[in-house]
């Protein structure tokens, strides 16, 4: 699931999750407090692609196996960056680790892999035996680092981050989780400073670009951009380097350029965090109300919990309507609602409110008395829906009958609302004194012979 970046953050800070936060400032503070002077400026172009030798892993000489075994994690590890794990490597990887059961660089490789294909335990066991055999490179307690971080255990989380800080002081991986910790907390500073540091050393840490892309996303989109790039050069459909981008090239003014990457993120997860809201500013932006509909009623979802006030998604999902045609809306709906089933996404009875009134208005008289319908199938004494229906039977279907009943059930339930008095009372006197209703009967004959728009 898309968390929230941290200019989007709303809700407070959890009583557990400040202590954990604030140990690990007061235990680390020294390193972000001497980096922050320099480490806050943005990233230079060398900087950016410097990438030296590692001095915290044995030479493969000095290893079981040799330069031979050597070569063939280099080769795994190019698979693993590409993204092009191969069946092969994973069998070579599994016999090399019983054939040199005792080279870390070999388990902490094959816990990597095991990671890649989905064994997240196996994997663990994996990133273990390498900490034990190899005690020196950081790597292995990385990889536990992030399948701890993965289960939510905080407290374990930090207790190992603590041991591990000790452990490798200048480890880019450590200082990697320690600076995800930061921003988790919303210690943005000394976020910044710490994942600064780390990038600054040069490895290509997996999502370090983009953790530390986020953190400028507003102040320097520019880099912000330069950064989700790199990652998303490794990792083409990593869901926050596609968001990062989307934003950085929104903040650049950039909205056409930003679709495509928002569009992405859209596909791979519509109904998450905010990436219906994002695809669809851009899209109305650029005018393209048809491709704009899907993303507008999803981002209707995510807004409308209850009736009652205007939503932003409501208004511009209003003016792209008034761009299509009732047969494109249509088809659009049933393709919506036919992927929330294969995503087992509900939306709430408000929503089929909205979408109903919105098509009210706008004189979709069949449109929005679908929308009623589910409204009431879900809430039976829905005032507002009871009201609505009985508008388009009065106005759209002419069914003055079944446009008293709704009323004077609406009235029931709300005896004190003067909007719903009035139509009851104008509908019952009409009713009681139909046949001299000439007036009405006038416009029934009118709107049959130049054909009005009807509920069906």
């Amino acid at each position: 699931m898309i968390r929230h970046n941290r200019f989007a953050v709303a809700s407070d800070i959890t009583v557990p999750a400040l202590s954990v936060a604030m140990v690990l400032i007061l235990l680390f503070s020294g390193v972000a407090q001497t980096q922050a002077a320099t480490e806050n400026t943005v990233l230079s172009e060398t900087e950016v692609d410097s990438t030296p030798v590692r001095k915290d892993e044995l030479p493969d000489e000095q290893l079981p196996g040799g330069a031979v075994v050597g070569k063939s994690l280099r080769r795994i590890q190019a698979e693993l960056d590409s993204r092009k794990l191969t069946e092969a490597s994973q069998t070579e990887l599994e016999a090399l680790a019983t054939k040199y059961p005792n080279n870390y660089k070999v388990h902490l490789y094959y816990g990597l892999v095991l990671d890649e294909v989905g064994l997240p335990e196996q994997a663990m066991a994996e990133f273990e035996l390498a900490d034990k055999l190899g005690p020196k490179d950081p790597r292995a307690t990385a990889g536990i680092m992030n399948h701890i971080l993965a289960r939510g255990d905080s407290a374990a989380a930090a207790e190992l981050l603590e041991k591990a800080l000790k452990r490798f002081p200048d480890s880019p991986e450590i200082l990697f989780y320690m600076g995800k910790n930061f921003k988790e907390h919303r210690h943005w500073s000394e976020a910044q400073a710490v994942l600064n540091r780390a990038y600054k050393a040069g490895y290509k840490v997996k999502h370090l670009p983009v953790e530390l892309a986020e953190l400028y996303v507003v102040t320097a989109p520019d880099l912000a951009l330069r950064l989700a790039n790199e990652d998303l050069a490794r990792y083409p459909d990593y869901y926050l380097s596609l968001q990062v981008k989307g934003l950085a090239l929104m903040n650049m003014g950039k909205f056409t350029e930003a679709i495509e990457p928002l569009g992405k993120l859209f596909k791979l997860s519509p109904a998450s965090d905010r990436s219906a809201e994002y695809y669809l500013r851009c899209l109305f932006w650029d005018g393209r109300y048809h491709e704009a509909l899907q993303p507008g009623l999803y981002f209707l979802g995510k807004e409308a919990h209850v009736i009652g006030g205007s939503l932003v998604a409501s208004e511009v999902l209003s003016e792209i309507v008034g761009h299509l045609t009732s047969n494109d809306i249509e088809q659009q709906l049933a393709q919506f609602y036919e992927q929330l089933k294969k995503e087992k996404v509900m939306v709430r009875p408000a929503f089929h409110y909205y979408l109903a009134t919105m098509f009210y208005k706008q004189g979709k008289a069949k449109l929005a008395k679908a929308e009623v319908d589910k409204l009431l199938d879900s809430e039976p004494k829905s005032i507002d829906g009871l009201y609505l229906y009985g508008q388009l039977q009065e106005n759209y279907g002419r069914n003055y009958k079944e446009a008293l009943k709704a009323y004077e059930m609406a009235h029931a339930l709300a005896p004190y609302n003067m909007v719903i008095e009035k139509a009851y009372i104008r509908m019952e006197e009409r009713q009681a004194f139909r046949s001299s209703d000439w007036a009405r009967s006038f416009r029934d004959w009118l709107e049959n012979l130049f054909g009005r728009t009807r509920l069906s």
